[in-house]
């Protein structure tokens, strides 16, 4: 049977973030509530919602690990969200949908990492964040509809990201250039093809920006920037987590 793997951590946060109030008892007292009873029945009916575009899928949903390989290649990466509360009762949301749900979590890599891995032909992902369209295959859209991305077209997510970075992960790609730079209607990388193609093209930008690269983080090696980059934006693929010692495999650019 076919497997529709669901991101559902963006979701469980949001959901658990909106359903927290604060209350005046008196004067000078307020109280904090943080309702789960509220929360499961939200969820509950999303996954639902989700699950019933795809009635012939058995339904997975995948969590992160609480630890990440990511701050090991570039330790500020999401230090901007480390002062944001989770609810009170985040994770004991977590832990129902552990309970109630099939779940998968790999150890070392985050919720879309696993559908990164996790997926093969026949499959559908789900997930709310755009960053998932660097993985080529099905995915189940809310309204259920299924946006088939092509591989050239998940490679061009992926070393689009590599330059731009990613302000919400922490990660700030390559200096002065963002998703409407002038480089991405050039005909050099409207022509890459390939993924040797693609890195050579991103390689050569962050060596023009060397400069700006060593005032940003302090390197004086754009290319090893550029590296650190790339496995901070890239979603795991199929292949690229070890199994037996439960850790991801390093990208290396491509052969």
């Amino acid at each position: 049977m076919s497997t529709l793997w669901m991101d559902i951590e963006a979701d469980a946060f949001g959901i658990s973030r909106r359903n927290e109030y604060v209350f005046q008892v008196s004067h000078y007292i307020y109280r904090y509530e943080s309702r789960l009873d509220h929360c499961i029945r939200d969820l509950t009916e999303l996954i639902e919602k989700i699950s019933s575009h795809a009635p012939d899928h058995e339904v997975v949903l995948c969590l992160g690990h609480h630890s990440n390989f990511r701050y090991g290649v570039f330790p500020q990466y999401k230090s901007n969200r480390r002062g944001i509360q989770k609810a009170a009762c985040y994770n004991e949301l977590r832990e129902y949908l552990q309970r109630h749900y099939s779940t998968a979590v790999l150890a070392n890599v985050e919720a879309d990492d696993v559908l990164g891995v996790m997926y093969q032909e026949g499959d559908l992902l789900y997930s709310p964040d755009k960053d998932l369209r660097t993985i080529a295959g099905a995915h189940l859209l809310p309204n259920g509809e299924v946006m088939i991305v092509p591989e050239l077209e998940a490679n061009r997510a992926f070393y689009k990201q590599v330059l731009c970075g990613d302000s919400s992960d922490g990660y700030g790609g390559c200096p002065g250039i963002g998703a409407a730079h002038k480089c991405f209607s050039s005909e050099e990388w409207l022509t890459c093809s390939t993924e040797h193609e693609f890195w050579l093209f991103v390689q050569k930008r962050y060596a023009l920006n060397a400069g700006r690269i060593k005032e940003k983080y302090g390197d004086a090696d754009p290319l090893k920037v550029s590296l650190q980059m790339a496995r901070c934006a890239r979603i795991l693929r199929r292949n690229e987590y070890d199994f037996d010692n439960e850790r991801p495999v390093l990208w290396q650019g491509p052969s």
